[in-house]
């Protein structure tokens, strides 16, 4: 329960203050008159109304911004997933065609192989066929030989039955040339017979001559049949080995056409094989891009509701800003106003006693630290404050339960210097020192840039870090005279600053990686 605070001043001054801004709900009138009564029960309604509204509301806030960081998580995933899957489908595509290619490929070569096996066959039966003729005329030249043996016997008979007939007509001769001798030594008696005698004489020199003829004649056609039996020995050894060639290369050929009708039949069932993966693959890519469109549509929903969850945020806060103004009295909203407020007026001051050494406060000129990564500047300013602002910015955050962060912005996010925890030097490496190297830098993310640029009243937003650490950020415009420099900003877990306050143990937390 909240205390009441009684001043003095009656029923219409409080509703006044209440009206300005400079009382809160809480505060009860003096002197009480029964008038008041009604008017303090209100006023005790609208507060527990409006502290349940407020409390509410930081809750959905950090709800949504909860939610909206597991979206954003899952846009990202779901991101990934479309474009992998996006990848997929292009890569089934290309596996369809080539499938397709390859089908149509292997069909080719099966025919081409059917065709092959026909001709290889053909060329078989024609290898077999002449195979067929050369045994024939291994056969015919056999007989042939044997002929010619018969007719070498035959012109040797021959030439022996000229030497015969050759010996007889020497004979005849002789018996002719004494007939003629005694046919002389018988005088006229004998002159017939010599005439008989005379013409066997030349019978038998014609005979003779006949037969020389003959035994020449025979001498040439034995040579002749010699040189034929030579020749058709040459040839059919030739014929022989052909003949063997030819049973070799018929072997060898008809087991190249088993092998090749063994392997046409495998072509068959590799090209049915390519057909099922081809089928299959067409089958797969469409269920990719199945895949694929649903990725892109959980996409689409996953940033549309991540639009949503921001819109709801955005709400909330607008919701927060209204009620900034208003203080329920003695609630942990209030010390954090406070404690916001005289974070301001310590800035102002800081900035100001600056501004009157000569300090050019307001300088946009920012110059790029050479080699900073994540990028730092520096300004004209930066360094006549920065021992000053930071040991400020320790102490308010050292000040506030649940604290991340303090930090002092100008109006397009640039701070100048920072909590000491995140003002170490840079390593290089620029996974530390996104973490641990954070002053100097502009922080101009949708809440920085919102925060910085604001003219309005306070602004408490609730927003998920890059480390998934939900953090809830106060921040009031910041003004030197009637200029508008820029903000102060609190980063904290409220509802570990709510419960210091209130007297419960605050929640353990590793030290954040800071704003």
């Amino acid at each position: 329960m909240a205390r009441s605070v009684f001043r003095l001043g009656g029923m219409w001054g409080l509703l006044r203050r209440l009206n300005r801004g400079d009382a809160a709900l809480s505060e009860r009138t003096l002197p009480i008159t029964p008038a008041v009564f009604p008017l303090h029960r209100f006023l005790g309604q609208i507060r527990r109304r409006i502290m349940t509204v407020r409390q509410s509301s930081i809750e959905i806030a950090l709800n949504a911004a909860r939610t909206q960081f597991q979206a954003g998580r899952c846009a990202l995933l779901a991101q990934e997933q479309a474009r992998a899957a996006g990848a997929l489908a292009d890569s089934g595509a290309q596996i369809a065609a080539l499938s397709t290619s390859t089908s149509t490929h292997a069909r080719e070569i099966a025919q081409l192989s059917g065709q092959n096996l026909h001709a290889a066959e053909a060329a078989l039966a024609e290898l077999s066929d002449v195979r067929a003729r050369v045994d024939r005329m291994t056969r015919e030249m056999a007989a042939f030989t044997e002929v010619v043996g018969q007719l070498t016997g035959r012109a040797r008979s021959v030439g022996d039955i000229s030497k015969l007939i050759k010996d007889i007509a020497l004979q005849t001769q002789l018996l002719a040339l004494n007939a003629g001798v005694e046919a002389a030594r018988a005088g006229d008696a004998g002159r017939g017979f010599a005439v008989v005698a005379t013409e066997v004489g030349r019978l038998a020199e014609r005979v003779n001559a006949a037969n020389n003829d003959i035994g020449r004649h025979t001498v040439e056609m034995l040579e002749l049949v010699d040189t034929t039996q030579r020749q058709t020995g040459t040839l059919r050894d030739d014929v022989d080995a052909s003949g063997a060639v030819l049973d070799r290369t018929c072997s060898d050929f008809q087991r190249f056409v088993r092998d090749f009708d063994s392997m046409n039949r495998q072509v068959g069932e590799v090209v049915q094989a390519i057909g099922d993966v081809d089928a299959t693959n067409h089958g797969m890519s469409q269920e990719v891009g199945r895949i694929a469109a649903l990725s892109a549509d959980v996409q689409e929903r996953v940033g549309h509701m991540s639009g949503e969850i921001d819109r709801i945020r955005r709400q909330t806060e607008s919701v927060q800003e209204v009620l900034a103004d208003m203080r329920m009295g003695n609630t942990a909203f209030d010390h954090l106003s406070d404690a916001v407020d005289d974070f301001r007026a310590a800035a102002v001051g800081l900035l100001e006693a600056a501004r009157r050494r000569g300090v050019d406060v307001f300088d946009r000129h920012y110059q790029r630290i050479p080699g900073s990564e994540p990028a730092r500047y520096h300004t004209r300013y930066d360094r006549e404050i920065d021992e000053p602002l930071t040991r400020l910015l320790d102490d308010v955050l050292e000040g506030v339960p649940g604290g991340i962060y303090t930090i002092l912005v100008d109006s397009r996010g640039y701070a100048p210097a920072h909590n000491s925890r995140f003002s170490h030097p840079p390593t290089g490496d620029a996974a530390v020192d996104i973490a641990r190297v954070r002053h100097k830098r502009i922080f101009d993310d949708p809440v920085g840039a919102r925060l910085a640029a604001n003219t309005g009243s306070m602004l408490f937003q609730t927003y998920s870090r890059d480390t998934g650490e939900i953090v809830n950020d106060i921040s009031v415009p910041l003004y030197l005279g009637s200029e508008h420099w820029g903000a102060v900003r609190i980063g904290l877990d409220y509802v570990r600053f709510q419960a210091a306050l209130e007297g419960a143990a605050p929640v353990q937390e590793a030290v954040p990686a800071g704003h």
